[in-house]
């Protein structure tokens, strides 16, 4: 009997070895507390304050999160006349360290010795979602002396719009302070445990991943979608060509309408009219879109130009400063082939801003709001 147990303390003492090292690694891999979710405020939830975040999935970043919730390096003071940044993912930043995020060149750039933008950049945060917020973060940040707004996207519909004007309305028991004085003995002791061991957010995050089903095995998955693809295929064929006229039809009348737009224009004017409403001084609106390397070696930038036209329009008649980096992505490229997306651990190209990318990002942001400054001076 002695033999087999010594067998089996010998297998728990490896895998806890084994459990310790893979532990060890995720501090520098992935770690943090995560979110927590609210409601009544510019975002539905906030990453927990005065926590340490790593992620290395796509590319590489150690991040401090401050009391609010949000990533700002908090050592130098908040200067009095802030500028708040609006954003998703990529201003929020994580696939960079602190340092080369957006927020940290752009204070630089303004002011070393004090920070001037505050970061508010969430994850999933589009141009819809950032406008339905925006009064709850003026009202949270009632100071500031000018709006940043990131987006990558432009094309959103009518109705998403339209409801993103339903805002939300901003409650002090939101605040990530408050939360953290609400949080219950349960989650005070989560939030330690998945600190203190940051494999079990890994391992959670690896399960989740995870899109097995029986249909996927043994071709079953494969046999219903040739099935499916024949149906269509013998329906389409069927179809009585006369039916596809209308259709035509009906999208040059729709296009004739609109002057050649998607039709949004109205919808569009009318959330960023909402916006210079509540907000009288300073709003630059950052357009950065994705790019592509074409088989000659070059780069394209793919703007949406359904909606492109609309939003230059929409700015411009609401006196928002309307940016686009395209010409500053193809100026890196030119120089020396950099690209503004993708990572080391990542397909270039593609994926989140990299440190180039925020580099660009910032420097535009930075010209667009040194030219307010000079024209308010004349």
């Amino acid at each position: 009997m002695k033999k087999p147990v010594k067998t089996i303390l010998s297998w728990c003492l490896a895998a806890i070895i084994a459990a310790s090292c893979a532990n060890l690694i995720s501090f520098f891999y992935r770690s943090g507390a995560g979110s927590i979710n609210r409601e009544n405020a510019f975002s539905i939830s906030i990453r927990t304050p005065n926590s340490r975040m790593v992620r290395g999935s796509e590319g590489y970043g150690i991040n401090h999160v401050d009391a609010n919730g949000y990533l700002n390096d908090d050592t130098l003071p908040l200067s009095e006349q802030y500028i708040l940044l609006m954003g998703s993912s990529h201003a929020e930043g994580l696939q960079v360290m602190q340092k080369d995020s957006m927020t940290a060149v752009l204070n630089n750039l303004i002011d070393p010795n004090v920070r001037t933008v505050y970061n508010l950049g969430t994850a999933g945060y589009t141009l819809p979602l950032i406008i339905e917020g925006f009064q709850a973060a003026l009202d949270e940040f009632p100071n500031s002396s000018a709006i940043m707004i990131e987006i990558s996207q432009l094309d959103f519909s009518n109705d998403e719009l339209t409801q993103a004007m339903n805002q939300a309305t901003f409650d002090p028991a939101s605040t990530g302070q408050a939360l953290m004085d609400s949080l219950g003995t349960g989650r005070r002791v989560r939030n330690d445990l998945l600190s203190a061991i940051p494999l079990i957010s890994l391992l959670r995050q690896q399960i989740e991943s995870m899109n097995f089903s029986m249909r996927d095995a043994f071709g079953i998955r494969d046999y219903f979608n040739k099935l499916a693809t024949s149906a269509t295929t013998q329906n389409n064929a069927d179809a009585d060509l006369e039916d596809i006229a209308p259709q035509g039809e009906e999208i040059a009348a729709q296009s004739a309408a609109t002057g050649g737009s998607n039709g949004n224009f109205e919808a569009l004017n009318q959330a960023l009219a909402l916006l210079r409403s509540e907000y009288d001084k300073p709003i630059i609106l950052l357009y950065h879109a994705g790019v592509s390397i074409l088989p000659d070696g070059t780069i394209s930038i793919n703007r949406d130009m359904q909606y492109y036209d609309d939003y230059r329009a929409a700015c411009e008649a609401n006196d928002i400063v309307f940016v686009d980096t395209a010409d500053a992505f193809l100026a890196a490229y030119q120089a020396d082939f950099s690209l503004p997306y993708g990572f080391f651990n990542t397909t270039m190209q593609g994926g989140h801003l990299n440190a180039l990318g925020h580099k660009i990002v910032a420097l535009e942001f930075y010209k667009a709001w040194m030219n307010m400054q000079e024209e308010e001076k004349n």
